[in-house]
C-alpha cells in the first residue's frame, strides 16, 4: 500500500478535524504516516519508508515532520484529548486510567479511555529521566489536572473515574481529585498507615475477616504525615502463579470492596494499550534519542490507535451481519470467542482492504463497555 496513492479521503478529513490549526502539508504528511504504521506496523523509520515510493525522500519527510517546532508534542497531544473527548456518548461512566511507561531513558506519563478490556491513550507527556528528578508530582499533577479541566468543560455530570497505581497513592493528588469533583480509585502500597482502632497501623497489619476476600474498612484517616478521611477496602485473588495477591484501596467514593475492585482491575486495559500501541502498532522500535521527537513519534501512534479504534467501534462491534462478516475474515470461525483483540483484527482488514478508512468519521462515537 502507498499512502501517498491509496489514503482514503475520510482519513485526510479525520486528520483534517483532529489538526484544523496546522499547515496543510503537515495533516497530509500526518495522514501518509498514519496509513503507513497501520500498514507497516513499525516505528522503524527506513521501514516506515517501504510504503512511499521515494524511500529516502520518505526518510527525510519523517524527519521533518518530527522536528517540526510548529508539531509542538505538546500540541498533538491536546489535539488528541480534545478529538477523543468529542467522540464520547452523551451518557455512561467514562474511566480514565493514569500510568508510566519508559522506554530506555525516555519516560511517558500516559492517560488513556478505558474501553472495555483495553484503553486507548488520548493524553500524554514524555520526559528524560534526568528532568523528572525531583518534580515528578508536579510532572503529574500538571498532566492531570489538564485533562481533568479538559473533560470537566466537555462533558456534563459526575461520570469521571480515574483509576491509577501505587506511585499515585499521594494526598495531594487526592485533594486535587477531590477539589475537582472527580471520583477515583488508587491502589496503595500495603506499608501505607492508616488510623484503626485508637492507632496508626500499617495497612497490611490490618488483614481479612476470616475467608473473606473482600473487607471493607469505611471511611478512616489515611497518611500519617498529612491525614485524610478516605474509603478504604482490602481484596484479594490469587495470580497467575497461584499465590495470593492483596489490594489495598482507597476512594473519595464510597464502594463496596468488591466493586472497588472491579472497577480497579479495569485499569489494567491501559496496559493492554501499551502493547497494541508498542508491540500490535510496533512503537517499540523507535530508536530516537530527542525526547521530543520520540514523544512526536508516539503521537503519530496514538494518532494511529485512535484511528484504528475509531473504525473497529465503527465496522466490529454491535455483532451486525455486516461486523460478523468482516470478523470472518481475519477470525476463526470458534464459538467461543475471536483469536484476535479489536485492534489486530481492525489492522488485518485495513492491511486486507485501505478503502475501509472510507468508513472512518469524527461522528463514530465510543463504545466504553464494549467487549470481545
Amino acid at each position: 500500500m502507498k499512502p501517498k496513492e491509496s489514503s482514503a479521503t475520510r482519513l485526510d478529513d479525520y486528520i483534517m478535524a483532529l489538526l484544523p490549526w496546522a499547515h496543510g502539508h503537515q495533516r497530509k504528511a500526518i495522514s501518509d504516516f498514519v496509513a503507513a504504521i497501520v500498514d507497516q506496523q513499525t516505528a522503524n523509520q527506513a521501514e516506515l519508508a517501504r510504503s512511499f515510493g521515494n524511500q529516502e525522500a520518505a526518510v527525510k519527510r519523517l524527519s521533518r515532520l518530527l522536528h517540526n517546532p510548529r508539531l509542538s508534542p505538546k500540541a498533538l497531544a491536546e489535539a488528541v484529548l480534545q478529538q477523543a473527548i468529542s467522540q464520547l456518548p452523551r451518557t455512561g461512566k467514562l474511566r480514565l486510567a493514569i500510568d508510566w511507561t519508559i522506554e530506555g531513558n525516555h519516560h511517558l506519563l500516559v492517560v488513556s479511555l478505558v474501553t472495555g478490556a483495553r484503553a486507548v491513550p488520548i493524553y500524554w507527556r514524555a520526559s528524560a529521566a534526568s528532568l523528572l528528578k525531583g518534580r515528578l508530582r508536579r510532572y503529574e499533577m500538571a498532566v492531570i489536572k489538564r485533562v481533568i479541566k479538559v473533560c470537566k468543560q466537555r462533558l456534563r455530570g459526575r461520570r469521571l473515574l480515574v483509576t491509577a497505581d501505587r506511585g499515585f497513592a499521594d494526598v495531594e493528588l487526592a485533594q486535587r481529585f477531590e477539589e475537582s469533583g472527580v471520583a477515583y480509585i488508587i491502589r496503595v502500597k500495603s506499608s501505607a498507615k492508616i488510623y484503626w482502632q485508637g492507632e496508626w497501623r500499617q495497612r497490611q497489619s490490618v488483614g481479612f475477616q476470616g475467608k473473606a476476600r473482600q473487607r471493607n474498612l469505611g471511611r478512616v484517616w489515611y497518611c500519617e504525615s498529612k491525614p485524610e478521611r478516605l474509603f478504604v477496602s482490602l481484596s484479594r485473588a490469587r495470580n497467575r502463579a497461584g499465590k495470593w495477591a492483596v489490594w489495598y484501596l482507597l476512594s473519595n467514593r464510597w464502594h463496596r470492596a468488591q466493586q472497588a475492585s472491579a472497577e480497579y482491575a479495569r485499569r489494567f486495559g491501559c496496559e493492554q494499550g501499551f502493547r497494541d500501541v508498542k508491540w500490535e502498532l510496533g512503537f517499540s522500535e523507535a530508536r530516537i534519542a530527542a525526547v521530543a521527537a520520540w514523544s512526536g513519534m508516539f503521537a503519530l501512534f496514538a494518532i494511529a490507535l485512535l484511528v484504528v479504534v475509531v473504525l473497529g467501534m465503527k465496522l466490529l462491534v454491535g455483532g451486525s451481519e455486516s461486523a460478523l462478516a468482516l470478523w470472518r475474515r481475519v477470525a476463526s470461525r470458534r464459538q467461543r470467542g475471536w483469536d484476535l483483540s479489536l485492534v489486530s483484527a481492525m489492522v488485518s482488514l485495513l492491511k486486507m482492504d485501505n478503502r475501509l478508512f472510507e468508513h472512518l468519521s469524527t461522528r463514530t462515537k465510543f463504545i466504553l463497555d464494549t467487549t470481545l
